[in-house]
């Protein structure tokens, strides 16, 4: 427990790239042991060593070319994702309006997201501008592992149209309005990053939000876009709840017997 920030702060603005690191290696051992949700040391590490990068980080063309291909990459990926969770989402609802006798309610949601999977997740490059003072691959799966904030770069949640208030349309939820905004601000606003068309928004969550440098950003070889669809059945459970409601609409009999529900109430 840290009761004073302020020197802690100080005591970590005075550590070289590497011995920050080497202190974010220890806690990350601890935290990982302590199965804390966060821990604020290591966050706040991560973050200097993020400002450190950043502030020494030359745009050359390799570097631009490399955020490019990140950024392209988000682009797509947000785009596909949120295609596949309208065509899933559809499909849901088509398959409840059909009287599906499984469907009580449902979700579908689609994720964008970087992560760490081993050496492989990472690019290596024959130039490195930290000039060998970063652990990239060990600080890969540290960010990994921490990035409880920003686990996801963007997430759809569609649920059950059926929820949709009085005048409401499916297509206000089938949306993504961030898409219409071109997120070349704060770090991306960066003149040598002005070849760079378009910037979208799950880069502005990587590159600014989170707490992956610059260099870091440029290497990530792995991404993973994933739709998951959840069925709802509530079963007994919700007509027992109505039963408790309104006595007169069930009937129970004792356990062990058969149970009657009337057709009318």
């Amino acid at each position: 427990m840290i009761k004073d920030w302020t020197l802690f702060w100080v005591e970590i603005e005075k550590l070289s790239l590497p011995e920050l690191e080497l202190m974010i290696k220890d806690l990350y051992l601890k935290f990982q042991k302590s199965k804390a949700y966060r821990d604020d040391r290591l966050n706040a590490c991560l973050s200097q060593r993020k400002y450190l990068i950043n502030r020494d980080f030359i745009f050359t063309p390799e570097a631009v070319n490399h955020i490019e291909r990140v950024n392209s990459i988000l682009t797509k990926s947000t785009a596909k994702v949120l295609k596949r969770t309208e065509y899933l989402y559809r499909q849901m609802v088509q398959l409840k309006a059909k009287g599906d006798d499984f469907l009580d309610d449902f979700n579908v949601e689609g994720t964008v997201a970087v992560g760490y999977n081993g050496e492989e997740s990472i690019l290596t490059f024959d130039k490195d501008e930290n000039n060998g003072q970063s652990d990239y691959q060990a600080m890969a799966d540290v960010l990994d592992f921490t990035n409880n904030a920003f686990e996801y770069l963007r997430t759809f949640s569609i649920s059950d149209g059926g929820n949709l208030f009085p005048g409401e349309t499916e297509d206000k939820f089938i949306i993504d309005e961030t898409m219409e905004l071109n997120w070349n601000i704060e770090l991306l606003s960066a003149p040598e990053l002005s070849s760079i068309e378009y910037i979208c928004y799950a880069s502005h969550i990587l590159f600014v939000d989170s707490r992956y440098s610059l260099s870091d950003i440029i290497r990530i070889n792995d991404f993973c876009n994933e739709v998951k669809v959840t069925h709802w059945n509530w079963g007994e459970k919700l007509m027992m709840i109505c039963a408790e409601l309104n006595p007169k609409r069930s009937s129970f009999k004792p356990e062990g017997k058969e149970r009657k529900f009337p057709s009318q109430p």
